[in-house]
């Protein structure tokens, strides 16, 4: 089916919104893998923008198709049509990058929550303090007996602290792998957007003349 959008061929009024929007989230997922505070204000937004870019691309490739069909053949048009094949893996490899991201930004907030949590419990302070004498040994039998009993949640709450520590950390690294791959993903987008366009207009506007006619200047 040839599609048409008010009388006109589809692909020339889609591919505008695939050349804006396509580089727009590219440049948002990177934005937010480089600064995660932009994530929280942003929210669902990136991962959405990435969403409808992947979206986009088969649409406009195509209704591209589609026109290609109707029109002579020619080796720009061709050159353009091969490029524009190539966007897809891109664009489907920076959606996959805007969840892991997305996901990502979600675990850090929780181990953040928690660590707070359990920093700011007035239990962990008392513990601490119990543990003193029990080390010591300057206690009783019996003290020793309390202080070890409520050394038991210290020694829970310490290893929970470890545990989100070790956790923080790993996000840590993912994080750097995540803004690796985003960055990545973020470039090769747009570089390969350039370069569909540029084959784009030189298929397009490379049949008219490179010099004015006489009577241009109404001469």
């Amino acid at each position: 089916m040839y599609l048409k959008i008010f009388g006109l061929p589809a692909h020339p009024l889609v591919v505008h919104a695939t050349a804006v929007l396509v580089p727009l989230a590219a440049l948002v997922v990177a934005a937010v893998a480089l600064w995660p505070a932009l994530h929280r204000r942003l929210g669902p937004l990136p991962l959405g923008l990435a969403a409808v870019a992947l979206a986009l691309v088969p649409l406009t490739t195509s209704t591209g198709d589609q026109l290609e069909a109707r029109l002579p053949e020619s080796p720009l048009i061709a050159r353009h049509a091969e490029l524009a094949d190539g966007l897809l893996p891109w664009v489907f490899g920076l959606f996959t990058v805007s969840v892991f991201v997305t996901w990502l930004d979600r675990r850090l907030r929780k181990a953040t929550a928690v660590t707070e949590q359990l920093a700011s419990s007035p239990a962990v302070a008392v513990a601490v303090a119990v543990d003193v004498p029990v080390v010591a040994g300057a206690a009783s039998r019996s003290a020793g007996t309390a202080g070890t009993a409520a050394s038991q949640p210290s020694g829970e709450r310490r290893q929970s602290a470890t545990a989100t520590a070790a956790a923080a950390g790993n996000s840590a690294a993912l994080r750097l792998v995540a803004t690796l791959l985003a960055v990545v993903a973020a470039t090769g987008t747009v570089v390969q957007v350039v370069r569909i366009g540029d084959a784009g207009a030189k298929a397009a506007w490379s049949a008219v003349p490179a010099a004015p006619r006489p009577d241009a200047d109404g001469g």
